[in-house]
């Protein structure tokens, strides 16, 4: 999944919010950005169809208007990271894993220990 600059912002604005519209997004990235409301609600329509972002939509005074929030924090994280990992094999092929592996040193126990319960469970799963 390939995010540009802008859909990453508004992306992590949803996250930190935990839930947003489009009007609490512009308000959240005013300060950094300037972005016009119509692009931030253009933005949010694309993550939506992307499956980044679920959507509800609330009835008020000025009428509808839709609350962004994101499926789950972890696939969100998952989806980027694989396509990120994607365009990487793409563009260097094979070569980029021995490279992610010399970074292992770097990630700590804790998070390590997740990170290799994670893959003897998905082993398991692709093995049965």
């Amino acid at each position: 999944m390939e995010l540009g600059d802008l859909e990453a912002a508004v992306l992590g604005s949803v996250l930190r919010q935990g839930k947003a519209s489009a009007r609490q997004v512009a308000k959240d990235l005013e300060p950094s950005r300037g972005l016009a409301y119509s692009t931030i609600s253009t933005t949010l329509d694309r993550l939506y169809k992307k499956g980044m972002l679920a959507r509800d939509e609330a009835i008020g005074r000025g009428g509808s208007r839709y609350i962004y929030m994101t499926h789950s924090e972890e696939k969100v994280k998952g989806k980027v990271v694989k396509g990120f990992v994607d365009r990487l094999l793409t563009a260097f092929g094979p070569t980029v894993i021995s490279t992610l592996s010399d970074y292992v040193d770097d990630i700590p126990k804790d998070e390590l220990k997740r990170l290799e319960e994670k893959i003897r469970k998905g082993s398991k799963q692709r093995s049965t």
